[in-house]
């Protein structure tokens, strides 16, 4: 069986914006442990998370409130 390398760099740049986000989290949300609190957290990682990724792709001078 092969290893197909071609996305694990955009796979680990993804995970670095998760990573970044859930770390913007204040501790008292990431250390709640109802399941509807972790579950809307997971949301709002995915959301900067991809708000971070569009920003990349567009002009920073485009959006000053992202910075």
């Amino acid at each position: 069986m092969s290893v197909d390398y071609r996305l694990l760099e955009r796979f680990q740049e993804s995970r670095r914006r998760h990573e970044a986000a859930r770390e913007a989290l204040p501790q008292r949300w990431r250390s709640d442990p109802r399941p509807e609190v972790q579950a809307i957290n997971d949301l709002w990682v995915s959301a900067v998370a991809r708000a971070r990724a569009h920003e990349e792709r567009l002009c920073p001078a485009s959006l000053p409130w992202l910075d």
